[in-house]
């Protein structure tokens, strides 16, 4: 998603006036700064996780780092109802190698609903941490609590958020929206600061593009502290958006995927699909991620792919008369009418919608008074691969909803990295021309015909948009004096445009913004309501600090609409505990190989081109990379000094003989050797 560069100018042109933060402040605490790993987890290092909770099955995750890449191991598991994993419920044995990337998705069946359990995993006595879990409840619970999250660029900021939801005690679950990783090179998509000073360099260097690389990019964001702290303590339901394959992607290809220098894009969808399923705890649908998780009668939450499973290609300009086409689609036929099928059918007082882009029209184009370079068409056309690109599809399904008469329909939108909070109605083709001195005319939407914005009348659902977890946020694309004067600013100038003809509101469906803050939002699911509280770091810049409640809206059962609120919802009584901090104690020491650092994974073995080292050091290390044939010739040998960090160092293998050769590893203190293969 890149829109802010072109939308840039009107953060820089909008009134200033203070908006002051509910003071709901929490310290963070200076153990959550993110390291390169953790020597303690070993050979867990990237931690454990779970997730697709159903009444009776839950999804186990770890990935176990071996010292021989070329063997396969049985990994123990056990599943109790205690922190100390005394009253086991469950247990077994479940064999990894490099076929998976050495990680490890367990389906526990047999469980209770609405029940917290802990687990944990096992390899000749080395132990993982301790993971917290939750089924879905079969009866009404009441009361369900969730934090709802996207956009984790890790070059961009610290994932400190994740810090945060660790913490919360009565989450069922953490929803993830998308763009778990970020696609692009080092350096590409990220913050100058942390990447001048290495403190969060990317593994691979390059744009990630083979299976390889997507695997090594996970394993780089895996090892982040508070990511691993949020998996270990709540299940997490996942979609994909573009990143995790490539950016603005659809069906048929992306907007920076170039087939000349990167391949088939199916081949690329395909590795990187792979990698998902590896590294994240979801059930796998014949490659698709698109289903409903029942919370009983209280909620169904349908998680959607807007993305990849049916969306066509988009179309970047609002006078193409093809952008209107009825049968234009970003959901695909079959999982349109799929999800048509689970809104109509579903008993649950809430249905809970899990997208990835902006559903609400997003009307822009009112900024043309503000620069009047770029036009209306220019900056309408900006925002067209959300489902503004999509708009008959998106009247399709208001109609439906309301047709349907089906209440209590919340929208989750993640990618834009920003907070929203909307009414969901739909635009009518009615246009209001207004001759601007200077300008010229320019037309602009009048929701007024099907929309009342006191009184919500015309409303058929409501959305909550996310903010980034870290990924760049408009003012972070202007300079860093207007970027300070435009802190806790925007909301009212982006709904009710600054000084210049009387337009009315171009957005009076929009009842929160915040364009310039990075959080979560917690999505709080009552039988009488249910409610968004956003929630806000101060600076992700920095591994420390504090967050601070900024807003809540709520829709009351039955009015699918609007209202804010200045008081967050309560939280849940008696929440089960915390799974601990540490590993159990281990029995046995494992021969981690160097002294400064891990060798997370050899790959591809066997390889015929390009032989990659993924590595974490957790202090400088004058690094020496040497390839051996059996008889003791030296065919390779690299040397560098590298920082703390994580890396993938490629060793081209390309013009050596077929044969089994040995890779030996130097920290400049400690070695190691492995067997590899190349064919």
């Amino acid at each position: 998603m890149k829109y802010f560069t072109l939308f840039a100018f009107l953060i820089t042109t909008l009134a200033a006036h203070s908006q002051s933060l509910v003071d709901h402040t929490r310290q963070i605490d200076g153990a959550r700064s993110s390291n390169a790993f953790s020597q303690t987890l070993a050979p867990f290092y990237h931690g454990v996780a779970s997730g697709d909770p159903t009444s009776s099955s839950i999804l186990l995750w770890t990935r176990f780092t071996p010292i021989d890449t070329t063997a396969n191991y049985d990994i123990k598991w056990k599943i109790a109802t205690d922190t100390a994993m005394i009253n086991v419920i469950d247990s077994g044995i479940v064999n990894t190698d490099a076929s998976t990337d050495f990680t490890v998705n367990v389906d526990v069946t047999g469980l209770s609903g609405g029940t917290t359990y802990y687990y944990v995993f096992e390899e000749s006595g080395q132990f993982s941490l301790i993971g917290r879990t939750r089924t879905t409840p079969t009866n009404n619970p009441g009361h369900l609590r969730f934090g709802v999250v996207s956009c984790d660029n890790y070059q961009a900021g610290y994932f400190r958020a994740y810090g945060e939801l660790a913490e919360r005690e009565d989450l069922d679950a953490i929803i993830h929206l998308g763009d778990y990783i970020y696609e692009y090179a080092d350096g590409v998509y990220g913050d100058s600061t942390l990447m001048a000073d290495g403190s969060r360099p990317l593994s691979p260097s390059g744009e990630i593009v083979t299976l390889e690389d997507y695997r090594a990019r996970y394993s780089t964001y895996r090892l982040d502290s508070n990511f691993i702290r949020a998996h270990q303590q709540h299940p997490f339901i996942t979609i994909w958006d573009d990143h995790e394959t490539a950016n603005d992607s659809w069906t048929g290809g992306a907007e920076n995927h170039d087939t000349t220098t990167q391949g088939d894009w199916n081949t690329r969808v395909a590795n990187a699909k792979q990698a998902y399923f590896e590294w994240l705890p979801i059930r796998e649908n014949m490659g698709s991620i698109y289903r409903t998780i029942s919370y009983g009668p209280l909620m169904d939450l349908v998680m959607l792919d807007t993305r990849i499973e049916g969306r066509e290609e988009q179309i970047l300009d609002i006078t193409n008369p093809a952008l209107y086409d009825p049968n234009r689609t970003i959901l695909g036929s079959t999982q349109k009418a799929w999800l048509k099928n689970q809104l109509s059918s579903s008993s649950a007082t809430w249905k809970v919608m899990g997208n990835q882009v902006i559903f609400s029209p997003f009307t822009a184009g009112w900024g043309a008074l503000l620069d009047t370079t770029v036009t209306y068409e220019d900056l309408e056309s900006t925002f067209l691969d959300i489902w503004d690109g999509y708009p008959a599809e998106r009247t399709e399904l208001i109609d439906y909803i309301s047709q349907n008469n089906i209440d209590n329909t919340v929208i989750l939108t993640g990618d834009f990295h920003s907070s929203f909070a909307f009414d969901v109605t739909d635009t009518p083709n009615v246009l209001n021309i207004v001759n601007v001195p200077g300008v010229g005319p320019l037309p602009f939407y009048d929701p007024s015909p099907i929309y009342d914005p006191v009184t919500g009348t015309g409303s058929v659902a409501v959305e909550f948009a996310s903010p980034s977890i870290s990924s760049a946020n408009f003012d972070e694309n202007t300079d860093p004096a207007t970027a300070q004067a435009l802190q806790f600013q925007i909301n009212n100038d982006i709904v009710i445009p600054p000084a210049g003809p009387n337009l009315g509101n171009p957005n009076p469906h929009m009842k929160y913004a915040d364009l310039i803050q990075h959080g979560y939002f917690l999505l709080d699911v009552k039988d009488d309501s249910t409610q968004a509280d956003y929630y806000f770091i101060d600076d992700i810049l920095v591994p420390n600090g504090t967050e601070s409640y900024a807003q809540g809206a709520k829709t009351m059962r039955d009015s699918n609409k609007l209202e804010l609120t200045a008081v967050p919802a309560t939280q849940k009584s008696n929440p089960p505990a915390l799974a601990p901090l540490n590993p159990p104690s281990n029995v046995t020491s494992l021969d981690k190989g160097l002294e400064n650092g891990v060798i997370i994974g050899i790959y591809p073995n066997p390889s015929d081109e390009l032989l990659t080292v993924h590595f974490a050091l957790n202090a400088t290390a004058s690094m020496t990379f040497e390839l051996f044939t059996m008889d003791g010739k030296q065919v390779k040998n690299m040397r560098k000094t590298i920082p703390t960090g994580i890396y993938s160092q490629q060793i081209d293998v390309s013009d050596l003989d077929s044969g089994i050769y040995m890779l030996r590893i130097s920290d400049g203190r400690t070695s190691m050797t492995r067997e590899v293969v190349i064919r």
